[in-house]
């Protein structure tokens, strides 16, 4: 390895030392009751040191939601395929929970209703826009099928979000902590279904091909 290369490998530690360490207090403090001095100190480096590689704390938390947008896009990815429009409505709701499940920290971090200031701009917020998108696009997929009937397209959409945006945020906080895996399963189920009206009928053997 060149010397420039290990001085960008090195360089690259120390934005993930710092990185690390502000998520850890944004999560435990709370992100309007953190400074870069309490940062520096957590990642073991002067104040004036971290502000080498970002200019505020706003610009920290910036990177972390959208490195958490990243992931949350790339795992929607892997769950491509050509899939029957109730199969395409079981796949989306469960990703959407298993990723705030799985990272929490995160979740809350990209959702975070005190850090709303904080926006993404240029190409961090082309990239956050990306997993939202992704399951629009999706979720219209399927009410173009005939799954819900005769509905508003948009209004089904964004109610299918707001459902499943709601029972992970939920989860996440422990609200629904008395309930098991299957049990979350099965709310999600019923979550994903709440719009549809009764007595719709729909073929859903016929496959998605897009």
């Amino acid at each position: 390895m060149g010397k420039q290369a290990r001085k960008e490998q090195e360089r690259e530690h120390k934005r993930r030392l710092i990185l690390d360490a502000a998520k850890g207090l944004f999560i435990r403090q709370g992100f309007d009751n953190v400074s870069m001095r309490g940062i520096a100190a957590a990642a073991g480096y002067s104040p004036a040191a971290i502000y080498r590689y970002f200019p505020g704390k706003r610009a920290i938390l910036s990177h972390l939601r959208n490195e958490g947008f990243r992931e949350f896009h790339a795992g929607q990815l892997a769950q491509e395929g050509a899939q029957k429009p109730e199969e395409m409505l079981r796949r989306a709701g469960r990703n959407y929970l298993r990723f705030a499940m799985e990272n929490p920290d995160d979740f809350h971090l990209m959702f975070c209703t005190s850090c709303e200031e904080v926006d993404l701009e240029g190409e961090l917020a082309e990239e956050s826009m990306q997993s939202y998108h992704h399951f629009r696009n999706r979720m219209a997929q399927v009410v173009r099928s005939g799954y819900f009937g005769d509905v508003d397209e948009e209004a089904v959409v964004f109610g299918l979000w707001s459902g499943v945006h709601g029972l992970a945020s939920l989860a996440v906080s422990g609200r629904l902590g008395v309930f098991s895996d299957s049990d979350l399963d099965t709310l999600l189920e019923k979550t994903l279904r709440f719009l549809r009206r009764p007595g719709t009928t729909c073929d859903c053997k016929q496959e998605d091909k897009s």
